[in-house]
């Protein structure tokens, strides 16, 4: 016996609708947050092919998790020049919120501890002070006044932030070339608060909470892999700053010029004779310039002590000192006068007995002398 006809039922459909009931928004990183997602299957169907009326499944709901990721560059192309004494020095990095949400930026800046430096070159030393602070906008370019911020509020999803690492600089305790590497450290913290830093975040455990906004750590591990793994909610980048210093080397040496009885020829270091003192200054090759170099030599033991008399006519009446600069006489050799009339020296003048040259000027590589003559007494 055949099935009676109206016993038929023929599924000739079944179709799964996605409604969302609640408003989203999608972001390159993905559905936000929190939003609520519903579907609701249908199913067309026939007996003794008529169509009969679509039943519909119960309406299912879920929410989207919350994804924590972030990423981090720094725009610097090279190192950033630093003269030794120089404050306000700026390593500048773009900060990116890649997760599903709004959330704050704990910040923080960390010193390489020895290693390679993010442009090459050897880290081994570091700033006198740093401070992380984080671009309001206003202007451009890092601003004292303006960009005083310690971390990011509320970084929307895919929106980015300027933050900047300053470092202040001691004078004279920095030489060319030495290398300061500093990580830039980002973590992820609760949004939702304006004007305070959230708390941290801490990852779900187990399985999917039905109802719940779960928090899952997508980030991958930065150049700080001491203190940013993968997957722990931080990213860091680093970016380096390079002394720029002059590197000032001097050399003092002498030379007989003549004695009482030999002349100048073969000469010897013997009461009566005049002994001719030069100093070499040097500018490092590949060192900041050097300007205002000031230049002093006493003799007041020596001539006080009776050893030595300063020869005040050395080089020309009343002009016993010569100096040879780059950036003086168009770097020929040029007598200057003892008194302190407005030339680059003087003797007895601004300091007792001391033979004092200012106004001295040195590029990477150049050098400069300078010299005197005095008696043995």
């Amino acid at each position: 016996m055949n099935p009676l006809p109206s016993r038929r039922i023929h599924a000739s459909a079944i179709l799964a609708t996605l409604f969302v009931l609640a408003a989203s928004r999608v972001w390159g990183a993905g559905t936000a947050a929190g939003t609520t997602i519903s579907n609701q299957a249908t199913v067309n169907y026939q007996v003794g092919g008529i169509a009969q009326t679509a039943v519909n499944s119960n309406n299912y709901q879920f929410l989207v998790d919350r994804k924590i990721n972030l990423t981090i560059a720094t725009t610097d192309v090279a190192a950033v020049s630093v003269i030794p004494g120089a404050s306000n020095k700026v390593l500048t990095f773009t900060l990116q919120n890649t997760g599903n949400g709004t959330q704050d930026f704990a910040l923080s800046a960390v010193a390489r501890v020895g290693g390679t430096g993010a442009f090459g070159g050897t880290d081994n030393i570091n700033a006198a002070s740093v401070a992380v602070r984080v671009e309001s906008g206003a202007h451009a370019g890092y601003q004292p006044g303006e960009d005083t911020a310690t971390y990011v509020d509320e970084l929307a999803a895919d929106g980015t932030a300027t933050v900047y690492i300053v470092g202040d600089f001691s004078s004279g305790t920095y030489t060319n070339g030495q290398i300061a590497s500093y990580h830039l450290l980002a973590e992820a913290r609760v949004g939702g608060a304006a004007s305070s830093l959230g708390a941290a975040l801490t990852e779900t455990a187990g399985a999917d909470t039905p109802g719940t906004v779960d928090i899952v750590f997508a980030d991958g591990q930065g150049s700080d892999t001491a203190d940013d793994v993968a997957r722990d909610a931080k990213y860091s980048k680093d970016s380096d700053y390079i002394i720029t210093a002059a590197s000032i080397t001097v050399v003092k040496s002498s030379t007989v010029v003549s004695d009482p009885f030999n002349g100048t020829t073969n000469p010897k270091a013997i009461p009566g004779a005049t002994i001719e003192f030069t100093i070499t200054l040097t500018n490092a090759a590949g060192a900041s310039t050097a300007t205002g170099i000031a230049f002093s030599d006493s003799l007041n033991s020596e001539i006080t002590g009776g050893t030595l008399a300063f020869l005040p006519n050395g080089y020309a009446a009343a002009k016993g000192i010569q100096v040879t600069a780059p950036n003086i006489n168009s770097g020929s050799a040029l007598a200057l006068t003892n008194a302190s009339d407005g030339d680059q020296g003087d003797w007895n003048v601004t300091g007792a007995n001391t033979v004092t040259v200012g106004g001295i000027q040195l590029a990477a590589n150049e050098s400069a002398t300078i010299k005197f003559r005095v008696v043995i007494q």
